[in-house]
């Protein structure tokens, strides 16, 4: 803000989004502050170590070729050179065999369909690149435009168990403009010539792109404060304000990095809070995820992304890095990632660990005759909260808006991301563009002039001044 003190800007949630909002705002001169529950920054990316101390996520995560903003910020950072792309492998589980499902030659030879309905599977895949424009499939489920133009028999082996995997009981509500998103992303990404997409993953794992985004903002002044929980997003004489271990802090602007439902309940007694507004919140559904984390002595696999296709899995998620990136990159390790999306009232988000270990255990077994609870050296669980939202037919016109009716607020989560998949890429972009629309709001707005020293003012202060 030329000519005035900068303006003091609080980003509440240190995932992608509120880290790339708050690098962005700190380099155009604001004085920021990044506030997360959470002990650590990094949100579904957050990472943690081995026994060893080997870096990995909480949760897998992978880069296409055309991820351009999170390219972009890796340019940036100066981390593009830790970036490599590698040739993916796929197999499918279905009824305990394996089959390879990366080129279309291992479709052709997907026995569980017929002959036809290889074909007709093959054809889907083109049909949906053919059509050029999402818009027109955001009233249509994704499985029932797939039944139309695959066949039932098709959809319910091939695609249906993974919609179930994906999205639980809402599976048959979820719009084709999103599968149509995912499709396209898959195939765009192959480079020219090359049958199998390559996904990106970086030396030392994503948490080098956290760490870096934390030493630039503490080179620009910014505070940092991980477990540090929000009690309530109010106002004090007409500026936004954080509730922070029962006391008012003050800002020009606060930006929400957090799910919709999770601002509605902070800012439930925010004056310019209406229940329409909050109902929007509200209404978007969310499923939580639960991983584990899983090293062996020996390699039970040799493909990095397993598909399975039997509604009665125990997970959706089976993966192994190594099979990605190599034991050259893994310091000779087996690594493993199994998990699923669940309601984030079920179970799977609250039985002991040993017990959920037990069941996956058991599911791994029965995929892989390979794996044997013997060869484990150590797993570990992690469980996330609010992890997917769901992209229904009626999703495109109940997302909120960035710029949000409490003054001074804002929102950005992934339920603004839409039709695309939630991830780290859109994470980067929608935090450039919250900052972005923060920015411009904060220079037009001069008057609202942030103090040059953080302003803490005990609540029972206020309620003395206000009575």
């Amino acid at each position: 803000m030329t000519g005035t003190a900068p303006a003091r800007v609080a980003i509440v949630g240190g995932g992608f989004t509120g880290l790339t909002a708050a690098y962005e705002l700190a380099k155009a001169g604001h004085h920021v502050e990044v506030y997360e529950a959470a002990p650590t920054f990094g949100g579904l990316v957050a990472g943690f170590e081995l026994a060893d101390g080997f870096p990995l996520e909480r949760a897998y995560h992978f880069l296409y070729t055309t991820d351009e903003w999170m390219i972009g910020m890796a340019e940036e950072l100066g981390i593009r050179d830790r970036l490599d792309f590698y040739p993916s492998s796929i197999k499918a589980f279905h009824e305990g065999k394996r089959y390879g499902f990366t080129t279309p030659l291992e479709l052709l030879s997907f026995k569980p369909l017929s002959f036809v309905d290889r074909v007709r599977t093959g054809l889907t895949g083109l049909r949906t690149l053919s059509l050029k424009r999402w818009q027109p499939l955001t009233t249509v489920t994704a499985y029932d435009w797939l039944c139309k133009v695959n066949g039932k028999r098709a959809t319910d082996i091939v695609w249906k168990p993974l919609l179930v995997g994906k999205f639980d009981v809402y599976w048959d509500k979820v719009t084709m403009a999103w599968l149509w998103t995912r499709i396209h992303v898959r195939q765009t990404s192959k480079i020219k010539g090359e049958q199998t997409e390559r996904l990106g993953y970086f030396e030392g794992g994503f948490r080098i792109m956290v760490d870096r985004w934390l030493e630039e903002l503490e080179a620009r002044g910014a505070v940092l404060r991980p477990s540090t929980p929000i009690q309530a997003f109010t106002e004090v004489d007409g500026r936004p304000a954080l509730v922070i271990d029962g006391e008012e802090r003050r800002f020009d602007a606060v930006l929400g990095a957090i799910p919709s439902n999770a601002l509605a309940r902070a800012a439930k007694d925010h004056p310019a809070m209406t229940a329409e507004y909050s109902k929007q919140l509200t209404d978007i559904d969310y499923l939580g995820a639960a991983l584990m984390v899983v090293t062996t002595s020996e390699p039970i696999t040799d493909t990095y992304w397993h598909q399975i296709h039997d509604l009665d899995a125990p997970f959706l998620v089976f993966l192994s890095l190594d099979s990605l990136i190599g034991t050259e990159n893994t310091g000779g390790r087996y690594i493993y990632y199994v998990g699923d999306y669940v309601q984030n009232d079920d179970e799977v988000m609250t039985m002991d660990e040993d017990e959920l270990r037990e069941r996956w255990y058991a599911g791994l077994e029965r995929l892989l005759p390979e794996f044997r609870r013997d060869l484990v050296t150590e797993s570990h669980i992690f469980r996330f909260r609010n992890a997917q939202h769901i992209v229904d037919v009626t999703f495109q016109s109940r997302i909120p808006e960035m710029v949000t009716p409490l003054p001074g607020y804002f929102l950005a989560n992934f339920s603004q991301v839409f039709p695309e998949d939630r991830g780290t890429n859109y994470a980067v972009r929608d935090g450039l563009r919250v900052a972005g629309l923060m920015d411009e709001a904060l220079r037009a707005e001069p008057s609202r002039v942030a103090e040059q020293e953080a302003v803490a003012v005990p609540a029972s202060e206020l309620d003395k001044a206000a009575s």
